[in-house]
């Protein structure tokens, strides 16, 4: 038992990512490709690939993603390491897998339907690749390049890779329908993605400027059963010592800690936002996405 969950551990990340690759090229093969539909980067080169010469979608991306991938290791050393290559296989294999041996056909010809379930998948996927600290290259390594020598920002430069290519396909296949379904399908996909992520949170952090923070603190720690931090900080309109107070809480005790604050303070000032990742005792762990 020891023996299996210490193999679990170790090798839980390249689960993780063959799992994620499943998923993406299910999306990929099921639902996107055979409806022109793609999210950008190397797979919508490969799309256009594949509808243009018949070219196996799978080893379209493997001979796309390679020549990237050896740039990347030249450029960046190691980091990009094993599981970036062991992401890129395993996507390519599956996809001709699916699509040449297994023969599965679109299971819909309705773009909207393939737009929307395919975009929930693939984002699916990828979130899962990235929970296993992995990427599938292509748009990941030229956006880091892009950024590395024009010091533009990794997201505008995810931006600019997928909408090019996403442009590219409607102009090669003259349909600029087809372009809002490729920009629908990245907004999903992304979203899911960062769901997958980040987790589907229902923790809000609170800040409290009051001069009863002692008052608000201890109710807050006795009737919320949640830990609160004093921050020492000065007001510098009125050029006076006070203490910020920090909480988080779950979403339905929110409204508990804005009632106290306002009993005990009716002046109090508070800001509430949305907690995306956490981390520490008392709340679940969050992986944080290629942290070696």
């Amino acid at each position: 038992m020891k023996n299996m969950k210490t193999f679990f551990n170790k090798y839980i990340d390249f689960i993780l990512i063959i799992i994620g690759s499943l998923l993406l090229s299910i999306a990929l093969m099921v639902f996107l490709l055979p409806n022109k539909i793609n999210t950008g980067g190397v797979s919508g080169i490969a799309t256009i690939l594949y509808h243009l010469f018949d070219f196996p979608a799978g080893i379209s991306m493997l001979a796309l993603n390679i020549p990237l991938f050896l740039i990347g290791v030249k450029i960046f050393g190691k980091k990009f390491g094993i599981k970036t290559i062991w992401g890129i296989i395993w996507v390519s294999f599956f996809c001709d897998f699916i699509d040449k041996i297994l023969k599965i056909e679109p299971i819909t010809d309705d773009r909207f339907l393939a737009t929307l379930y395919g975009g929930l998948l693939l984002g699916t996927g990828l979130g899962i690749i990235f929970r296993g600290r992995g990427t599938t290259g292509g748009s990941d390594i030229v956006a880091r390049i892009i950024n590395k020598y024009f010091k533009i920002s990794l997201g505008w430069s995810f931006i600019f890779i997928d909408t090019f290519v996403i442009l590219g396909t409607g102009l090669v296949f003259g349909d600029i329908d087809l372009i809002l379904f490729c920009l629908i399908a990245l907004g999903i996909a992304s979203k899911v993605t960062d769901t997958i992520i980040e987790g589907v949170t229902s923790e809000k952090g609170i800040f409290i400027i009051s001069k009863k923070w002692h008052e608000i603190s201890q109710r807050i720690m006795t009737e919320t059963k949640r830990g609160v931090t004093g921050l020492e900080s000065t007001g510098l309109y009125t050029n006076s010592e006070k203490k910020t107070l920090y909480c988080v809480v779950s979403r339905r005790q929110v409204e508990n800690v804005r009632r106290i604050a306002k009993e005990e303070d009716k002046k109090a000032f508070i800001t509430i936002q949305n907690i995306s990742i956490l981390q520490g005792e008392g709340f679940r762990s969050q992986t944080a996405i290629l942290d070696e």
